[in-house]
């Protein structure tokens, strides 16, 4: 069985990474967006049940073991980071962070966990 994939986002991309995941076959067992209110009505749109009240929810849900992260890019530094961590795999959007020493931090670690996938 595929992974459950959660997705961060609920603006444009959010919901184009919602229909790529799901023409490959896999399941989006959740949303996270700014707030449940703002998800709540995005999540109904797109058909997904769940939706997360904080990333920290989202992180501990053993349904979601993918995460997709398509957040303002001042996020997905901390975000990645926090996903890896949690064991996830994660696919995030460009850029990876916003500097190199950044990114290089987020490579690194992902290298050091060759049971998870990391892709941008």
């Amino acid at each position: 069985m595929p992974p459950g994939v959660a997705v961060v986002g609920t603006g444009f991309i959010g919901p184009v990474h919602v229909e790529a995941v799901r023409r490959l076959g896999y399941t989006v067992v959740g949303l996270l967006g700014s707030s449940p209110e703002r998800a709540r009505p995005r999540a109904d749109e797109l058909g997904i049940a769940r939706v997360y009240s904080s990333y920290a929810e989202l992180l501990a849900d053993p349904a979601a073991q993918v995460v997709h992260i398509t957040t303002p890019n001042r996020t997905h530094f901390e975000m990645a980071r926090d996903a890896l961590l949690a064991g996830k795999h994660v696919v995030c959007e460009k850029p990876l962070a916003m500097s190199a020493d950044e990114s290089r931090a987020l490579v690194d670690l992902a290298a050091s966990r060759p049971a998870q996938v990391a892709a941008v």
